[in-house]
């Protein structure tokens, strides 16, 4: 059982620096704010998302919808 646990956590791990590694290319974050997403997403899922690019999908639609609702509040 505690190897099991142990896989599981690694690769949780392996798939967290991974995000954090494409969001920082992909939409140009610093890497500090891309962990803190990274992390905050994670901590929301109940259940793990089914695959690598899912769960990278929603946390760019996280993103992007708040990066857009502050230019639509300060352009009012």
């Amino acid at each position: 059982m505690k190897k099991s646990y142990a896989k599981k956590l690694l690769s949780i791990l392996i798939i967290r620096q991974n995000l954090i590694i494409d969001l920082t290319k992909e939409i140009g974050m610093q890497k500090k704010e891309a962990s803190e997403i990274v992390d905050f997403a994670l901590q929301l899922n109940e259940k793990f998302p089914k695959n690598y690019l899912q769960l990278k999908n929603e946390i760019k639609a996280y993103i992007i919808i708040n990066m857009l609702s502050l230019v639509t509040k300060f352009n009012n």
